[in-house]
C-alpha cells in the first residue's frame, strides 16, 4: 500500500512593512485638481438626474438658464461641503496643537496627523474657492449642462433599447393579450426605477424658473421630447 507523503509546512515570515515602497502623497495642486474632477462628476450626475426627472414627469418646455441654475445649485452645495470640511479640520488642528495628548477624533485623527490635516485643509480651501468661480462662469455652466443632458438622453435610450430587445424575443400566444400591460409597466416601473437608481437624485432641489423673476426676459423654449442639440452660448 502506498501512502502519500505529507507536504512540509513552511512557516510564513512575519510581514515587514518597512519593505514596502515609500508612499508618495499628492501635492496640494494635484489633490486640488483631483478634487475638482470629482466635484464636476458629482454636479454633472446631479444635473443629469434633474433632466431624467423632467423628461419623464414634466411637460413644460426646457430653458437653458433653468438648467444652469440647477448646475449652479449643485456646485454651491459642494462648495458648502468643502467649507464644513475646512471648519472641521481647523478645529482639530487647534485642538491637537493645544493638547497633543488629546484623544483621537471619530475619524481616527491624532496629533501625529497634523501635517496630513493641514494638507487636507489647504486642498479643501482651494477646491471651495474654485467651485465658487465655476458658479459664475457661464461657459463652464453651459458645458456642464450640455454634458449632463446628453448623459440623461443616453441613459434613457439605453433603457428603452434594452426593453425593445426584450420585446423582440419569440412571441407566444399571450404576447398580444398582455402587450398593454407591458407598456404600462415600462412607464410606471422601468422608467420610474431609472429615476430612483440614479445616484445623487437629492443633490439638486428644483430651481426657481428664471423667466418668472422680474426683469428677466423669457427665452424661446426648447422641447425635451428630442435628443439634445448643441446649446447656444449664453
Amino acid at each position: 500500500m502506498w501512502f502519500r507523503r505529507r507536504a512540509k509546512i513552511v512557516a510564513a515570515k512575519p510581514f515587514d512593512s518597512s519593505m514596502l515602497p515609500p508612499h508618495a502623497f499628492l501635492t496640494v495642486e494635484e489633490a486640488t485638481e483631483e478634487g475638482l474632477l470629482l466635484a464636476e462628476y458629482a454636479s454633472r450626475m446631479a444635473v443629469k438626474n434633474r433632466f431624467i426627472k423632467k423628461i419623464l414627469t414634466d411637460k413644460q418646455p426646457w430653458f437653458l438658464e433653468h438648467s444652469r441654475d440647477d448646475a449652479r445649485t449643485a456646485l454651491a452645495q459642494l462648495a458648502t461641503e468643502t467649507d464644513l470640511e475646512v471648519e472641521y479640520l481647523s478645529g482639530l488642528i487647534t485642538k491637537f496643537r493645544l493638547n497633543p495628548n488629546s484623544e483621537r477624533d471619530s475619524q481616527g485623527y491624532s496629533y501625529d496627523d497634523l501635517e496630513n490635516m493641514e494638507h487636507r485643509k489647504e486642498v479643501s480651501e482651494n477646491v471651495g474657492r474654485e467651485l465658487r468661480k465655476q458658479m459664475t462662469d457661464a461657459d463652464f455652466l453651459t458645458h456642464l449642462v450640455d454634458s449632463a443632458r446628453k448623459d440623461a438622453w443616453r441613459e434613457i435610450a439605453a433603457n428603452i433599447e434594452n426593453n425593445l430587445d426584450i420585446e423582440n424575443l419569440p412571441r407566444d400566444a399571450d404576447y398580444e393579450r398582455h402587450r398593454d400591460d407591458r407598456m404600462r409597466a415600462l412607464i410606471d416601473e422601468d422608467l420610474a426605477a431609472l429615476l430612483t437608481k440614479s445616484p445623487g437624485t437629492t443633490l439638486v432641489p428644483a430651481a426657481t424658473p428664471s423667466h418668472l423673476r422680474s426683469g428677466v426676459a423669457k427665452p424661446a423654449p426648447e422641447p425635451l421630447d428630442a435628443p439634445p442639440s448643441e446649446p447656444s452660448a449664453p
